[in-house]
């Protein structure tokens, strides 16, 4: 029996705002998750969130009991770890897979960092891989958890894109449960001595006649198609440099001085860079950074590392 059960219905309700999706997230019906909350509420003595037709909102009362929670959770888990090693069963250590390019970006050093210093008896390691070997040893099963940086689809999408690019990368199936770290716009890096500089953002038309760096076919059709028909629209003329990728794009915009695409990941254009970045005028994408579970209950070590991932969010 899962003596903490009402406490997760309210902490995920505290997450998600919203009972359908809570109830998804704990394994239980809207109505199962719904008594759970009420029977919490009749043992507190209070109410811990304001319903509506329209909306959820935790009141003062469950706002202020929401971290002690979370820890109470949190210190379950680490009893279950703890009464499982006991009875002999080994702890095994646990694996996430990160993509390689995720390996500088700020809110994975303070999300690894954050846990080897909190949770130093966990043993942790971090495996780098293409990102598509990440999702793919995330679905067998050979690895806990995954940090990625790109864009969720449908899996009938994802089949799509695999057979027009069997090394896509930046796609992944949208029905693994992900948890979003960071979005940020796809957009445009433009050299700073550009009069495009000046631009709040670029329209396309401003870039008729101009060679752009485009990214290559491993980012997907479903990524790269509606910048390609933004930018070809207006008349640039789309470049793919010898390295397509993220990284390299920039790179190659940076070094011979012309507009390249930008996920807005990887450094270009912060205070001080020789290129500005800037969004496309009518172009509304974005990618994300997320930490990914595969389908199904998550226990253990990975359900530690799960929370202290959702208190960082939380705690900014």
């Amino acid at each position: 029996m899962d003596d903490l059960k009402p406490l997760r219905c309210f902490v995920a309700l505290a997450d998600e705002l919203n009972f359908s999706r809570a109830a998804e997230r704990v394994h239980l019906t809207q109505p199962a998750l719904s008594s759970q909350i009420r029977s919490l509420e009749a043992r507190l003595g209070f109410a811990l969130c304001h319903r509506t037709t329209r909306r959820v909102a935790l009141t003062d009362r469950g706002s202020a009991l929401l971290p002690a929670a979370r820890r109470l959770i949190e210190e379950g888990r680490r009893l279950d770890a703890l009464v499982a090693e006991l009875r002999g069963a080994p702890r095994r250590k646990l694996t996430l897979g990160a993509a390689f390019y995720t390996i500088d970006i700020p809110e994975r050093v303070r999300l690894l960092e954050g846990f080897f210093e909190r949770h130093a008896d966990v043993a942790l390691d971090v495996s780098p891989a293409w990102q598509r070997e990440v999702v793919e040893d995330l679905q067998a099963g050979r690895i806990d958890l995954a940090l990625l940086v790109g864009m969720p689809v449908p899996r009938a999408q994802m089949a799509r894109e695999l057979l027009l690019e069997p090394g896509v990368e930046v796609l992944y199936p949208d029905d693994l449960p992900r948890m979003l770290l960071r979005r940020e716009p796809v957009g445009l890096l433009v050299p700073r001595e550009s009069p495009l500089a000046a631009l709040p953002d670029v329209p396309p038309a401003a870039l008729a006649g101009q060679r752009v760096a485009m990214l290559g076919a491993a980012h997907g059709e479903f990524l790269l198609e509606p910048i390609r028909r933004a930018l070809e629209g207006g008349g640039a003329q789309l470049h793919v440099p010898p390295e397509p990728h993220g990284i390299g794009v920039e790179r190659y915009g940076r070094q011979f001085r012309i507009p390249a695409v930008t996920l807005g990941w990887f450094g270009g254009g912060a205070p001080g860079d020789d290129m500005v970045r800037l969004p496309i005028e009518g172009l509304h994408m974005a990618t994300e950074l997320a930490l990914l579970h595969a389908p199904g209950d998550i226990a253990g070590d990975a359900a530690i590392f799960w929370d202290h991932a959702r208190a960082a969010i939380v705690g900014g």
